[in-house]
């Protein structure tokens, strides 16, 4: 029996609406026919129990973390049993936060010692949940609503709120589906928003807005933004199905630790969401594929509350960028660190999924070089 199993983090900085969301996520997918499986936040439940690394006979900080590790993980492992026991073939496991929020309590280095402790890595971490939505916390932009009257275990200030917010964000870049939800309509507006990423995560309709730019890679201060960037090497290539659906699979490396994906898309449709697959299912899908295997390097970064994937081509010797933005917030403008992005939204030949990219840049250059075009070196 197959079992469609969507594993959905709702996270984000104190005082976000992860509550309400949650609330109201589960309401939608009930009305979708999907039993709905909550993993409650580890770290409130072990506050509420007197569990604290805060106050009288407090804990270590990196001892509470291991044990926050601990009870999501077994949390975790009982609602996915429950999920296949469960005699509904559509099932959804809402988590309030997972498992990578823990390291925006403590260092990276004290982090990823926990999970080699538990064995895992990020990427195993991240093949774990389908969807990653991140309600940016009221201490950011609505300040006059933040409160901690709904939730005792939470003592944050408004500065330490923004910094969690902050560190919660990055801590979940490396996720294709991270999808960030900001504070720039009321509350009512921002839970509609955080609806409609489901309605389009489960192919009701398309929300998600994205724009593309090509840059020079001449005009990317990298120094700049460095400390945030985390660096993937992917490998990718398309299969095409009667000229209307694609499939793009892509295999990521992120310190040394590989995980796979398979993205579907509709020629209509202007964005795309991930699932994961196994290593057997990526090798057996690429041994089928007769087009190119495209190679990149991607660097994930958040800019001003908005996810961004830079990557870095290189072909015949040369190398040219291109930049994919999540939109929050349409009046926002590129980060200050990049300069003379060329808008390529709308142009097919650019596209991600595009077999034919190097080609295209190829003769691109031929093109300007022969005609001895001032802006040749464009990219």
């Amino acid at each position: 029996m197959n079992k469609d199993i969507l594993n959905i983090v709702v996270t984000g900085g104190p005082c976000g609406g992860k509550t309400t969301a949650l609330d109201e996520l589960t309401k939608q997918l009930r009305s979708y026919g999907y039993t709905v499986f909550l993993v409650n936040e580890a770290a409130t439940e072990l506050i509420n129990s007197g569990i604290k690394p805060f106050g009288d006979n407090k804990l270590d900080n990196k001892d509470f973390q291991s044990l926050i590790l601990e009870t999501q993980l077994a949390k975790e492992q009982i609602r996915k049993k429950a999920s296949l026991m469960c005699s509904n073939n559509k099932v959804a496991i809402l988590y309030d936060r997972g498992i990578l929020d823990g390291r925006a309590y403590i260092d990276d280095q004290t982090f990823n010692e926990l999970l080699n402790k538990n064995h895992l890595s990020e990427t195993d971490v991240l093949t774990r949940y389908d969807l990653i939505i991140h309600l940016v916390t009221a201490a950011k932009g609505k300040e006059e609503f933040y409160t901690l009257l709904n939730n005792s275990a939470r003592t944050e200030t408004i500065e330490e709120a923004r910094y969690q917010d902050t560190k919660a964000m990055e801590s979940w870049r490396n996720h294709p589906n991270l999808r960030i939800v900001d504070n720039d309509t009321l509350f009512d507006e921002k839970i509609k928003k955080v609806k409609n990423l489901i309605r389009a995560f489960i192919g009701e309709d398309e929300v998600i807005t994205q724009e593309r730019y090509l840059i020079n890679i001449n005009n990317i201060d990298f120094n700049a933004f460095n400390h945030s960037m985390v660096k993937e090497d992917i490998e990718e290539f398309v299969l095409s199905y009667d000229n209307d659906e694609m499939e793009l699979f892509s295999k990521s490396t992120i310190n040394n630790s590989n995980y796979y994906t398979c993205s579907k898309k509709k020629k209509e449709l202007n964005a795309k969401l991930c699932r994961t697959i196994t290593e057997e299912e990526y090798k057996d899908f690429k041994n089928k594929v007769q087009g190119r295997i495209l190679h990149k390097i991607r660097y994930n970064f958040i800019d001003e509350n908005e996810r961004f994937r830079l990557d870095i081509f290189e072909i015949n010797n040369k190398s040219f960028a291109i930049l994919e933005r999540d939109v929050v917030n349409p009046k926002r403008k590129l980060p200050s660190f990049i300069k003379g992005a060329i808008n390529i939204t709308n142009n097919r030949d650019y596209d991600d999924d595009s077999i034919y990219i190097d080609t295209i840049i190829s003769e691109i250059y031929q093109k300007r070089e022969s005609k001895g075009e001032q802006n040749a070196k464009l990219l």
